[in-house]
């Protein structure tokens, strides 16, 4: 029998529509030789499957996801043999093709699955499938953990920084339920469960309903009332029971009012909604219950909910929540998954690839298509890139635990509807560049730039109703989105064109200009360094206040001086000044912004004048292209080109004393949290971090705190961030901090 021969470098998940499916497909980007690889997970209600797929034109790969109901198991049996004899284009032969099955029905279907298909079927272990299915998602998928609470003026709250993930109970509630202890990505054991779950919802409701499927059952759910059902407290003592701390509202008995009815009105009087309602507490509320108790007998205080009962559903997850958060007394939440329901199936996926325990961080979730599991869940559902290198936290910050990136959330309804309205507005000029300066397929450049367009309000209008479908709403995930959608669309680099002009206008100037900085004594020349760097760093085709005079032409570099206002709050030269001047740095890493005169008439003089005083730079980049920044790959030929006419560029280049390393990034804004790792390889021993640009130092990274000294440098061109900070537009920012 085959091996598995599958690259797992870079999966990632996508999100392409298919009748069927309601989760995303994982995208294998690196796998280039056929694998014939299936996976099923078969519960007592659903049957899940997972299958590996390749473009014969293309390399890398997907990993599909569809279910069926497990009563219908012909056809999922006829929709894998689709898979393997029609829809699958590889090389390998049937007898070498191999499905890996897990779950109940991996035993009871498995003759049924041979003779059919006629492929080796390999059983694997349920709970240690569940289990490796939870471990890789929540360490690869970004927002993956969330709580949910309806009495939160936000119901719904991602986890950022999850800390150990182990160990934890994962409560997986299929047809019955399983509570699964984990204390390591190899050690665990069930501890419990319970014989009422979503079977129980689903075959009771099949009896008392009309409802024809389990997602027609949740909808009925959302519009009933318990209260006509269930008998509560206030129904028994007339009021709350204060004594024992039972509230009025409490439920004293599911279905308590159904047998005090008249036995001739029982099945016409209580409404189908109600009886769903009822129905669905019952059985939350009796898991809730059994999880807590478990968690207390073993301490300990993150449990996972997953499995097709829940389906994004906010009154089971409600439910469950109240459930915990009342016996536990708030010290515990419960948890739960975006991609709740195919634990099993991609953890048998899994089980026949090396180094399945994949490193966090190397992935960034991508919105540009998104869908929700049902129509009731919450939490949108986008595609995971993998970036060309992995991604780690840049390990000069004071605390990895604490930081969060983002200067702002956008939180309130004022702060969201100026940044969406803002951006919405922006969008036309932004189409009518994209179609100009497209460099790639000019003949379609209107059509794709057209559904750039729709695509991008789209998700606007989204988020104007929902904030938080795609996690937390900030500055920084908003401009992540609008790059992510004109990649998606074709456009990979709208502003190369652009990039090149203004980088061969700035090298031209750069000689004289470096001639004139050599001329001056070493305070005159930090002053007037620092004053470049700032006037460069108005050259932002992102900034929607010089956007106009860029396109015009009306931005020269005196200009940008003459536009620049400086604040004693915001310009804290003199700081900066005495460091510099009296103990010389032993290395710099420098996070650098725009192209053109922002990077070469601006940060490479400052960055050689570092250079010329002992200290190693590490100018990083962009990795990916974000509107006009510079990329790490653009930035090595320009260095290569100072090199050329500039001695102390030159040697330093030569000597490796100064480097360019991309920092793992493709957005405007920058997460220190997720950098490449080579630039945090490279970090060792720096003592010195410059933060450069409105994106880099102010919509994000303005409050970071460094363990070592650090500079944040640029200019205040938005003024709803300049009036947040309590700047005026155009004032500049030098702010110079010792280390923690």
């Amino acid at each position: 029998m085959r091996g598995h021969n599958l690259n797992v470098q870079g999966v990632i998940i996508c999100d392409e529509e298919t009748e069927v499916s309601e989760t995303r497909d994982i995208v294998f980007p690196h796998q280039s030789e056929d694998v014939s690889q299936i996976a099923v997970d078969i519960g007592g209600s659903l049957a899940k499957v997972v299958w590996f797929s390749k473009k014969s034109d293309s390399p890398g790969g997907r990993l599909n996801f569809v279910k069926f109901e497990t009563q219908h198991i012909d056809q999922c049996v006829d929709f894998i043999h689709d898979v393997l004899y029609n829809t699958y284009a590889g090389q390998v032969p049937v007898s070498q093709r191999v499905i890996k099955a897990t779950g109940g029905g991996a035993h009871k279907y498995y003759d049924l699955f041979q003779k059919r298909l006629g492929v080796t079927i390999q059983r694997e272990d349920e709970m240690e499938c569940l289990i490796t299915g939870l471990n890789f998602l929540v360490r690869q998928v970004p927002y993956e953990v969330f709580t949910y609470d309806e009495r939160r003026p936000q119901p719904m709250v991602f986890e950022t920084n999850m800390g150990s993930l182990f160990p934890y109970l994962l409560v997986n509630i299929g047809s019955g339920v399983s509570i699964i202890k984990v204390t390591s990505d190899e050690t665990f054991e069930r501890v419990s469960g319970t014989c009422i779950g979503g079977g129980t919802l689903w075959g009771l409701l099949s009896l008392m309903t009309n409802a024809q499927t389990y997602d027609e059952m949740l909808e009925l759910s959302k519009s009933g009332d318990n209260r006509n059902v269930d008998m509560l407290v206030g129904d028994i003592y007339g009021g709350a029971y204060n004594n024992i701390g039972l509230k009025s509202t409490t439920i004293a008995s599911s279905f308590g009012k159904v047998f005090k009815a008249p036995p001739e009105e029982r099945k016409s009087k209580f409404r189908h909604e109600d009886i769903s309602r009822s129905l669905l507490y019952l059985v939350s509320n009796n898991i809730g219950q059994i999880a807590y108790l478990n968690a207390q007998a073993h301490g300990i205080q993150r449990i996972y909910f997953s499995g097709f009962f829940i389906r994004g559903h906010p009154i089971t997850m409600n439910t469950l929540s109240y459930a915990i958060n009342f016996w536990s007394k708030g010290k515990i939440k419960a948890l739960f998954l975006r991609h709740e329901g195919y634990l099993g199936a991609v953890g048998a996926f899994l089980r026949h690839m090396p180094g399945r325990q994949a490193r966090l961080g190397s992935f960034t979730e991508n919105f540009s298509h998104v869908e929700q599991p049902t129509q009731a869940a919450l939490a949108a559902v986008g595609t995971l890139d993998s970036y060309p290198t992995g991604l780690t936290a840049f390990p000069a910050l004071e605390d990895i635990n604490t930081y969060q990136p983002d200067t702002v959330t956008l939180n309130d309804l004022e702060s969201q509807q100026y940044w969406i309205t803002l951006l919405d507005r922006n969008l036309a000029d932004l189409v009518e560049l994209v179609i100009e300066w497209d460099n790639v397929g000019k003949e379609d450049a209107k059509e794709r730039a057209s559904k750039f367009e729709k695509m991008y309000r789209e998700h606007l209008e989204r988020l104007t109703k929902e904030p938080n479908s795609y996690g937390v709403l900030t500055i920084r995930s908003l401009l992540q989105l609008r790059e992510q959608c004109l990649r998606e669309m074709g456009f990979y680099d709208v502003f190369a064109g652009v990039k090149r002009v203004e980088n061969a206008t700035a090298l031209r100037a750069l000689p004289d200009l470096l001639k004139e900085l050599d001329s001056l004594g070493d305070e005159t020349l930090l002053l007037s360094l620092v004053h470049n760097v700032i006037a460069g760093n108005m050259y932002d085709w992102g900034a929607k206040s010089v956007h106009g005079m860029l396109k015009r032409g009306e931005l020269d570099f005196q200009t940008a001086k003459s536009k620049v206002k400086y604040n004693d709050k915001f310009f804290q030269f003199n700081a900066l000044k005495d460091q510099l001047l009296q103990q010389p740095y032993k290395k710099a890493i420098v996070f650098v912004d725009n192209s053109g005169a922002d990077i070469i008439l601006g940060m490479i003089p400052f960055a050689r004048f570092l250079l010329s005083k002992g200290t190693s730079v590490i100018l990083a980049a962009n990795t990916l292209p974000a509107v006009n920044d510079i990329t790490s790959n653009e930035l090595r030929d320009i260095i290569e080109a100072v090199a050329s006419f500039d001695r102390i560029i030159s040697e330093a280049w030569n000597n490796e004393a100064l480097l360019v390393v991309g920092n793992g990034n493709g957005s405007p804004c920058l997460d220190l949290g997720h950098i490449n790792e080579k630039l945090a390889v490279e970090a060792a021993g720096c003592d010195l971090v410059v933060l450069e640009g409105m994106g880099r130092a102010i919509h994000t990274n303005y409050h970071a705190k460094f363990k070592v000294d650090s500079l944040k440098i640029g200019v205040f061109k938005n003024p709803f961030i300049a009036e947040h900070l309590g700047a005026s537009m155009y004032d500049a920012l030098c702010v110079f901090t010792p280390a923690a």
